[in-house]
């Protein structure tokens, strides 16, 4: 059978999702380091391959330290040296929504609400043909399926919140 990488990481994602974060669970803190992406270095070993004699290539690019200045080919790592957890902003980001996960929203009657020219908090299209309509708790912005799809499944905020005034 042939798989995309596109359904082979989708698949990885439902069976690879942290349980979402409770109030009874006890906080645990995890000290990480953002280590700069160094390019045009001198040459040098990184500490991934200092052990392996077959990959061992002295290369001017890689990861380094912000404690105690090893390099790294790849991140996530922990360091070696200073045993410091070495991640990428981005990296961090995208696994945040696992532990705090977007609320459902609340399923309406799409015949219930009191202007026919509201339009989708998403797509901003009106909810003529549609049989439900989907309301953030927080925010009481409307959502047509698709987009109340899209917003828990790619974007884990919703857009009606992100888009107030704090």
């Amino acid at each position: 059978a042939v798989v995309s990488t596109q359904s082979t990481g989708e698949l990885m994602r439902l069976q690879c999702a942290p349980p979402a974060a409770t109030p009874t669970m006890e906080p645990s803190l995890v000290k990480m380091g953002f280590p700069p992406h160094v390019t045009d270095g001198a040459l040098s070993l990184c500490q991934c391959h200092v052990e392996d004699k077959t990959k061992s290539e002295l290369t001017t690019h890689g990861f380094t330290c912000p404690t105690c200045a090893s390099k790294y080919c790849e991140v996530p790592v922990e360091c070696k040296i200073c045993s410091l957890t070495l991640v990428c902003a981005p990296h961090l980001a995208r696994s945040y929504h696992h532990l705090f996960p977007l609320a459902q929203f609340t399923e309406t009657p799409a015949e219930d609400l009191i202007d026919d020219t509201m339009v989708c908090g998403g797509c901003t299209k009106t909810f003529a043909n549609q049989k439900h309509v989907y309301r953030c708790e927080t925010c009481n912005s409307y959502f047509c399926y698709t987009c109340d799809m899209f917003v828990h499944d790619m974007l884990h905020h919703c857009p009606g919140c992100e888009s107030r005034p704090r």
